[in-house]
C-alpha cells in the first residue's frame, strides 16, 4: 500500500465552508415517521462540549396532517419521543401555541441528561426578571392563580415524568394559570454534568433558543419569525436550533456553583445569532479524541470523503487500511468521529 497520512486537519474541511454546513440526507442515521415527505432537526448547544451540531431526520405524510404540513413542534416532539439521546423542555405561552424553553443531549451510553437536571423555585421566585407571581395572581400580566409552594412538586414530577417521554411539559404555563412563568433559566444541571457526554442549555433571559429555518444549506438559513407552534413545514426543508446567550451580565446566585454560567457575550442584533453553525454530527458517536483522549475508541467507523466534501463510503476502524488500498490514487479525507485526517495516495 502505497500511502501517506500528512497531517491532521478541522472537520470543517469537509464543509463548504468554515462555520457552515450542507445537510446530506443520505447520512441522517436517527430517522423518526413515515411518509414520502422528508425534514430535518439541527441542534447546536452553547457549552463547552464538542464543537459539533446533531441531526435527525423526520419523515411524514400530508394526509396525516390538517392542512397537509405538520408544524415544527409535531416534528420535534416525534423525534424526542422516539430518541433516548435527546430532550425536548417545551411549555404552552398563549394562544400562539409552546416555546422551546430547554433542550438536552447525551451520548448513547451514557447517563441521561434528564437525571441531572433541577428545578430551583428559590432562585426562580426571587428573580426580579420573572413576572409570574407563585403566591399571588399577577393580574396585569393575566394571571388567574398561582401555584404557591405546590411549584417544586408540579416542577420535579415534570421532570420525573420526562424519564420516559424524553419530553418536559413545564407545568406553570398559560393553560393553567393565564400566564406563563418564563422561569427557564433556572432549569439548571447539577455540578456532576459532563458537557463532553451530557448537553444541555435552557433559559429566557440569560440565553435564549434562536430558531432556523430553510434549505439543506446552512448559509441560506433565515431567523424564523414564527414559533415552533406554528411553523409549517415543507418537505426537504430543515428546522435548526441554536443556543444564543444574549448581551449582558450573567446572574452569579450564591450555591449555585452547578449553573453552566457562561461569559456574556454580544449576538447579532439583527438575527439573533451568537455564532456560526458547525459540522454536523450524523452518527451521535461519543469519540474521546475530541475530548482529549489519548486513543479514539475503535467501534465509531471511518468515514471516507474526496475534498470537495462528497462521501464515498465508510467503513469500521480495523479494514481501513484494507478500504484505502483499494481506493484509487487522489487525496481523501478520512473522518473518524470528530476527527478528520487528510490522506494523499
Amino acid at each position: 500500500m502505497n500511502t501517506k497520512l500528512i497531517f491532521t486537519i478541522p472537520a470543517a474541511v469537509i464543509a463548504l465552508s468554515a462555520g457552515a454546513f450542507n445537510l446530506d440526507w443520505d447520512r441522517i442515521e436517527f430517522w423518526t415517521g413515515e411518509g414520502p415527505c422528508r425534514s430535518a432537526l439541527v441542534v447546536q448547544f452553547q457549552d463547552n462540549g464538542p464543537k459539533e451540531a446533531y441531526v435527525w431526520g423526520f419523515r411524514w405524510d400530508p394526509a396525516d396532517y390538517e392542512g397537509g404540513q405538520p408544524s415544527g413542534e409535531d416534528m420535534f416532539r416525534a423525534i424526542a419521543g422516539a430518541n433516548d439521546d435527546i430532550l425536548l423542555f417545551t411549555q404552552y405561552t398563549g394562544w400562539m401555541g409552546s416555546t422551546v424553553d430547554g433542550i438536552g443531549f447525551q451520548f448513547p451510553g451514557n447517563e441521561k441528561v434528564i437525571r441531572e437536571i433541577e428545578y430551583d423555585f428559590d432562585g426562580a421566585s426571587s428573580d426580579p426578571r420573572v413576572s409570574f407571581d407563585y403566591f399571588t395572581p399577577n393580574e396585569l400580566m393575566g394571571q388567574t392563580k398561582a401555584p404557591g409552594m405546590f411549584t417544586t412538586v408540579y416542577c420535579r414530577r415534570a421532570i420525573q415524568e420526562a424519564e420516559t417521554t424524553n419530553i418536559i411539559e413545564h407545568p406553570i404555563n398559560a393553560l393553567e394559570y393565564g400566564y406563563p412563568a418564563y422561569d427557564y433559566d433556572w432549569w439548571q444541571p447539577g455540578s456532576s454534568l459532563d458537557n463532553t457526554r451530557q448537553r444541555w442549555n435552557a433559559g429566557w433571559y440569560d440565553g435564549y433558543w434562536s430558531y432556523w429555518i430553510g434549505g439543506t444549506d446552512s448559509e441560506e438559513l433565515s431567523y424564523s419569525g414564527l414559533g415552533y407552534s406554528s411553523r409549517k413545514l415543507s418537505d426537504g426543508q430543515v428546522d435548526a436550533w441554536k443556543y444564543a446567550l444574549l448581551d449582558g451580565p450573567v446572574v452569579f446566585m450564591p450555591g449555585r456553583e452547578g449553573r453552566q454560567n457562561l461569559p456574556p457575550r454580544r449576538i447579532d442584533g439583527e438575527t439573533g445569532a451568537s455564532e456560526q453553525w458547525h459540522d454536523l454530527s450524523y452518527s451521535h458517536l461519543y469519540n474521546e479524541t475530541s475530548v482529549g483522549s489519548p486513543e479514539a475508541r475503535t467501534d465509531i467507523k471511518a468515514e471516507i470523503y474526496t475534498l470537495h466534501g462528497t462521501r464515498i463510503g465508510s467503513t469500521a476502524v480495523e479494514d481501513l487500511a484494507r478500504t484505502v488500498d483499494a481506493l484509487p490514487h487522489g487525496c481523501y479525507v478520512i473522518r473518524q468521529g470528530n476527527k478528520s485526517t487528510k490522506l494523499i495516495k
